[in-house]
C-alpha cells in the first residue's frame, strides 16, 4: 500500500462507518466484537501507510471494545499498541524537527501508562515493568531524561523483587542522573546498585552480577574523582573504594577489585594518583590511554572528571 492511501477522508468514513455500529439503537444490541476486529483491521492497514497517529487511534478504539467485552488480554494488547504508534508518530516528527505541541507524546505517554496500570492491577508487574522501562528508555532517546526519571523509578519499584531487573532499571537512572549533570544523584544509584549486589550477588561473585558492579566502581571512582568530597563528608564505602585504587594499597588487597583487565586497574589507579596530585598533563595523557577500554558512559564521566580538573 501507498503511503497514506487511506488517509484522510476515506480513513475518517471507514472510522465513522465502523463507530456507527457500536451505535444503541431498538431491539438490537451493538455488535462490539465485530467492530474491534474492523478497527484492527483498520489500524494495520494505517500502519501499513505509516499513518502512525491514525493507526494509534484506530487501537485505542480496539481497546475500548474489548474494554466493553471484558477481554482484558486483548486491551492491554490493543492499548500497548497505540501507545508504540503514538510514539513511532512523535519520533518521525522529532527527527525531521515538525513544530508541534508534542500532542502524539502526550498520547503516548497516557496509552503507556494505561497499559502500565493494567498489568499492575492484574498482578503482572514484570509486563507493567517493561512497558515503563520502554516508555523511560523511549523519552531518553528524544532528549526528555528528566521525564524518563519517572517511569524507570516505577520500573524499579515493580522489579524490587527482581535483583537483575532491578539493577538493570536503578542503572538506567543513574545514566538519566548524569545526562542531567547531577553526579551526587548518580552516586546515589550507583552506591544502591553496590549494596544490592552485596545482598543478592552471593561469594564469589559471578557473571552479571560481576559485570554490573564492575560498571559502578568505575562509575563511583569516577563521580568521586570530580565531585573531591571532604574526608568527613565521604561515606567509608567510597573511602574505600578510594583506597582500594590507591597505589599505597597492598597488592594482597586487590582481590576484590572486579576488572579482568590488568591494564584498566593499572591507569585507574595512576589516575586517582594524578586527581590526588592535580596533574592535569598526566591526567589527559591517562585519557588517551584509557578511551579504547571504557564505555561511552564511563568515557563522558572521565571527560567531565578531565575538564573539572583543567578547570580548577
Amino acid at each position: 500500500m501507498e503511503p497514506g492511501a487511506i488517509v484522510g477522508n476515506d480513513y475518517l468514513v471507514q472510522y465513522r462507518n465502523i463507530s456507527s455500529k457500536l451505535k444503541k439503537r431498538f431491539l438490537r444490541k451493538p455488535n462490539v466484537a465485530e467492530a474491534s476486529e474492523e478497527f484492527g483491521q483498520l489500524a494495520r492497514e494505517l500502519s501499513e501507510g505509516e499513518a502512525w497517529a491514525q493507526a494509534g487511534l484506530c487501537c485505542v478504539a480496539v481497546a475500548k471494545c474489548e474494554q466493553t467485552l471484558v477481554n482484558p488480554t486483548t486491551e492491554v494488547s490493543a492499548i500497548t499498541q497505540a501507545a508504540r504508534y503514538f510514539l513511532k508518530a512523535e519520533v518521525v516528527n522529532h527527527h525531521l524537527h515538525c513544530p508541534s505541541f508534542n500532542e502524539h507524546l502526550m498520547t503516548a505517554i497516557s496509552c503507556y501508562q494505561h497499559a502500565v496500570q493494567l498489568y499492575t492491577e492484574h498482578k503482572k508487574p514484570a509486563l507493567a515493568a517493561s512497558l515503563a522501562v520502554e516508555l523511560g528508555q523511549a523519552l531518553r532517546s528524544l532528549g526528555r531524561p528528566s521525564e524518563a526519571l519517572t517511569h524507570l523509578r516505577l520500573a524499579a519499584d515493580l522489579q524490587v523483587d527482581s535483583p537483575l531487573h532491578h539493577l538493570t532499571c536503578l542503572g538506567y537512572i543513574a545514566s538519566c542522573k548524569i545526562e542531567l549533570g547531577d553526579l551526587h544523584g548518580a552516586l546515589t544509584e550507583f552506591t544502591k546498585m553496590t549494596n544490592v549486589i552485596e545482598q543478592h550477588g552471593g561469594q564469589p561473585l559471578t557473571g552479571a552480577y560481576k559485570d554490573i558492579l564492575a560498571r559502578c566502581e568505575i562509575s563511583l571512582l569516577l563521580i568521586l574523582l570530580t565531585l573531591q568530597p571532604l574526608p568527613q563528608h565521604t561515606k567509608p564505602p567510597h573511602a574505600q573504594l578510594l583506597e582500594k585504587y590507591s597505589w599505597t594499597m597492598p597488592d594482597t588487597q586487590q582481590t576484590d577489585v572486579w576488572h579482568d583487565d590488568a591494564e584498566l586497574i593499572v591507569l585507574l589507579q595512576s589516575l586517582v594518583l594524578a586527581c590526588q596530585g592535580r596533574d592535569t598533563h598526566a591526567l589527559t595523557t591517562l585519557s588517551q590511554h584509557l578511551t579504547p577500554l571504557l564505555s561511552a558512559e564511563h568515557l563522558h564521566l572521565l571527560h567531565i572528571l578531565v575538564t573539572e580538573m583543567n578547570r580548577t
